[in-house]
């Protein structure tokens, strides 16, 4: 029997030198010892993979066992429900403005709000306050199941925060569902073994 791995062997150990380097250089400093990567082909394979630091000092693979809040990754998936379920096109265009969910009320990194921008550049400046009225108009249920068909195990209605990343996931997840971006739509599985 011969059973063959997807890992790139040289893109592994740079991946643990990236890791390592940067715990070096800014971990003190952010207060983090340890980080994961996942390394994947639009297909699932899996090219490398880093659970943590030192394998030694710690056994825990943060790359598929750690569950972790992914932040702004998260909106793609909000937008892609809304061009998907809604009347939405890339140059729709929406308010940046504030926006209250009961007593939640999300704010913009710098706390200004830009007014009437197309989706495209809300997207790309990472802007808060747009896909949590796009998951309203469209509905959180929506945005999560859209969410769901591409790898990410979420509840099915999940506290509103989650659109705007504030869920908990696996690197390995986010990595799964980023290769269904990469590849036409369709869903994979991470695949270590060929």
């Amino acid at each position: 029997l011969t059973v063959k791995s997807t890992i790139d062997i040289g893109l592994q150990k740079k991946a643990e030198e990236v890791v390592e380097g940067q715990l070096r250089e800014v971990g003190q400093e952010l207060n983090i010892s340890q980080a994961a990567v996942v390394i994947m082909e639009p297909d699932g394979a899996v090219r490398a993979i880093v659970g943590g630091r030192d394998y030694g000092s710690s056994q825990f693979n943060r790359a598929t066992d750690a569950k972790r809040q992914p932040g702004s990754s998260f909106k793609p998936y909000v937008y892609l429900s809304a061009l998907v379920y809604g009347n939405y096109n890339p140059r729709s265009v929406v308010s940046d403005q504030p926006v209250c969910i009961g007593e939640w009320c999300p704010k913009n990194y710098g706390g200004r709000y830009s007014g009437r921008v197309n989706l495209t550049d809300a997207i790309a400046r990472s802007l808060n306050s747009i896909p949590v009225q796009l998951a309203q108009q469209i509905g959180r249920e929506r945005v999560a199941k859209f969410a769901q068909m591409f790898g990410l195990p979420l509840p099915d209605k999940p506290d509103w925060p989650f659109v705007i990343g504030a869920v908990e996931v696996r690197v390995i997840d986010q990595a799964v569902g980023y290769a269904a971006f990469a590849n036409g739509g369709y869903k994979v599985e991470a695949m270590p073994i060929e």
